[in-house]
């Protein structure tokens, strides 16, 4: 998710329980009624498209506040589900105050490791890849590495429901191998949960040999923009992105990979830190993104390329993305795309081109997160709802991560592999640069982002 200003968080003081069950439901359903009339009233002054809320005569305010919720939701928000489930899931959402939304890994209880869900036709089974693994974790600490394979959960064979184990409430036992081909586990493994530090700032690179015909290329898998561990007000991640790219400027790079594959989004402030380093020095002081609020609130947030230190002055930008590409990481190629060229390389990326806030309230144990603007860049563009294509995609077979292949192989990686053959060579290559071997084709999804919209890096 993007979130577009920051927000306190108000607790709710409960009173005292009551002794008869007939007066504590009784209670509830005067409680949620009181919600749902909150909720109403602050989606009408907020949301994005109020216009397509039923009007109050048609609502049914003793539903739970969350069925309540939705009921106000226009199919505007969010996407069509085709790919998994047939229906529908929404941007906007709400959550308990007291509930655990563990947006990022870092963020509670946590296994440490960002995972894909795939099936498999050719043998109705489902199993779950590895994509990276969060340092110190449980995961790393059991021996988990990128390209691992785990085929069951629990002593139960992988299927759409119990991927959720995965999440890090509490310990399982997953069945692992190193290859989607192997349908049965070559060993097992442990994973109890603990809070694990998820930073941002991934991995960073330079590159200069050969491959990049001499030319220092920077690279950086960057997993989420949020500014520090301890909420909006915490710098400590954007500082560490500041020292990464201090790194790169003092190392002379020339070119820049931004690895984003595993991005869905965060604050905006953040993406607009990392554009202003990444961006022409040509643009600073220019417009990175305006955020355009409905007519009912009338208001345009402007967020400017600001003066910085750490600025590359880069002459172009190549991005590596997927399908869960999104949000914030869609605000920084839109963003940055009218002053120089932003090379694309992967997959179609989500098309989030709308952005959230934080609603609360002391009397009331909910928050409400709507959509409530829509992003522009410099030039008024915000025409990506259906996702950037790229200018390189992958082929079907080299979506499965094979042979534990890290992130920041740039000889094995496909997708890395590419962005340093453009570099050298000038042009995209017609076919896989990278040197592993092709794999059999496969159809995938990442079932949790994509049929509920919650576990593993909601788009923003």
């Amino acid at each position: 998710m993007i979130k577009v200003s920051g927000y306190c968080r108000l607790f709710l003081l409960l009173g005292f329980l009551l002794s008869f069950s007939a007066c504590k439901d009784d209670d509830k359903v005067v409680n949620d009624i009181t919600t749902n009339r909150w909720i109403e009233n602050t989606m009408r002054s907020y949301y994005y498209w109020y216009g397509d809320i039923p009007e109050t005569n048609k609502l049914n305010f003793e539903t739970s506040p969350e069925v309540f919720f939705q009921s106000l939701l226009s199919e505007k928000d969010g996407k069509d589900n085709n790919q998994v489930s047939g229906g529908h899931y929404y941007y906007s959402t709400i959550k308990k105050k007291s509930a655990s939304t563990r947006a990022y890994l870092g963020e509670g209880p946590s296994l440490g490791f960002e995972f894909q869900n795939w099936f498999f036709t050719s043998n109705n089974r489902y199993a779950v890849s590895v994509l990276y693994v969060l340092p110190g974790s449980p995961a790393d600490l059991a021996g988990l590495r990128r390209g691992d394979w785990i085929h069951s959960i629990d002593g139960v064979a992988v299927n759409n429901s119990n991927i959720y184990d995965l999440l890090g409430s509490k310990t399982v036992t997953v069945g692992v191998s190193d290859s989607y081909r192997k349908l049965f586990s070559t060993r097992s493994v442990e994973l109890v949960p603990a809070t694990v530090k998820d930073n941002p700032v991934f991995l960073t690179k330079v590159y200069n040999d050969l491959s990049t015909g001499g030319k220092k290329v920077g690279y950086l898998v960057y997993n989420h923009f949020t500014s520090g561990p301890d909420g909006d007000t915490d710098t400590e991640y954007d500082d560490d992105l500041r020292q990464a790219f201090a790194r790169f400027k003092a190392a002379q790079v020339q070119e820049f990979v931004l690895d984003l594959r595993y991005n869905g989004g965060g604050l905006v402030t953040s993406a607009q830190l990392l554009s202003e380093m990444l961006a022409p020095a040509s643009a600073l002081g220019k417009t990175f993104c305006d955020l355009v609020y409905s007519d009912k609130q009338n208001k345009t947030v402007n967020y400017q390329l600001r003066q910085t230190g750490q600025n590359l002055d880069l002459p172009r930008l190549i991005v590596l993305t997927s399908s869960r590409t999104a949000s914030a990481s869609e605000a920084v190629i839109n963003g940055l795309k009218p002053f120089y060229q932003v090379m694309v390389i992967g997959e179609r990326t989500e098309g989030k081109n709308v952005g959230s806030i934080t609603l609360s309230s002391d009397k009331y144990e909910y928050d409400l997160h709507p959509i409530v603007c829509r992003i522009y860049n410099a030039k008024g563009e915000s025409d990506y709802e259906d996702g950037f294509v790229p200018d390189w995609t992958l082929s079907e077979d080299q979506r499965v991560i094979e042979g534990h292949v890290e992130l920041g192989d740039k000889d094995n990686d496909p997708l890395l592999a590419v962005a340093v053959y453009t570099i050298r060579t000038g042009s995209l290559p017609r076919i896989n640069v990278a040197r592993s071997a092709g794999m059999d084709i496969v159809s995938g999804y990442c079932s949790l982002d994509e049929k509920s919209g919650s576990g593993v890096r909601v788009p923003f």
